[in-house]
C-alpha cells in the first residue's frame, strides 16, 4: 500500500505498481504531476490587462524500499541506477468518488544513494526526471 499526490491532491488510499525490466518494485510514497508557467501581461497602467501561458513542466518523486532497489542497481549498467534507460511507470488508484483512476510517468532515475535510519523497512525517495506525466489514461 503507498500514497499518492497528484498534482497536489493527496490520496490515502492506494494501490500502485511499478515493474521495471519484468521485476515489480515495491512503492511506497509517489509524488507527481504538471506545472505550467503563467505571467501578467501588462500595458501603459499599472494594472495587469491580460495574462497568458508558457511551458508545461513535469515532475515526480517515489520512495522505494531499499530491498528492491539493490537488485537493480546490481543489474544497471555499471552498478549505478542512473545508467537505466527511461521508463513508465503506472499509477492505479481509487479517488474520493470511489472511481479507478490510472496515470502513467515517463521518467527516469536523477539521483541514487542510501538513506538509512534507525526504522524497520529502510526506504529512500528519489528525484525522477520526468519526461510526461500523463493523466487519466484509462476510463
Amino acid at each position: 500500500m503507498a500514497t499518492i499526490t497528484r498534482n497536489g491532491k493527496a490520496y490515502d488510499s492506494a494501490d500502485c505498481e511499478c515493474f521495471m525490466n519484468a521485476v515489480p518494485i515495491e512503492i511506497t510514497t509517489a509524488t507527481y504531476g504538471n506545472e505550467q508557467e503563467h505571467q501578467l501581461n501588462h500595458g501603459l497602467g499599472s494594472n495587469a490587462s491580460s495574462w497568458s501561458r508558457g511551458k508545461i513542466t513535469p515532475s515526480c518523486t517515489i520512495g522505494i524500499m531499499m530491498h528492491d532497489i539493490t537488485p537493480i542497481e546490481l543489474a544497471a549498467k555499471g552498478g549505478s541506477i542512473l545508467n537505466i534507460a527511461p521508463f513508465y511507470m503506472v499509477f492505479t488508484f481509487t479517488n474520493e468518488f470511489n472511481i479507478i483512476v490510472t496515470d502513467r510517468v515517463l521518467v527516469k532515475f536523477q539521483n541514487e544513494g542510501r538513506e538509512v535510519t534507525g526504522e524497520m523497512g529502510l526506504k529512500k525517495e528519489y528525484t525522477m526526471f520526468a519526461l510526461k506525466v500523463e493523466l487519466n489514461v484509462a476510463a
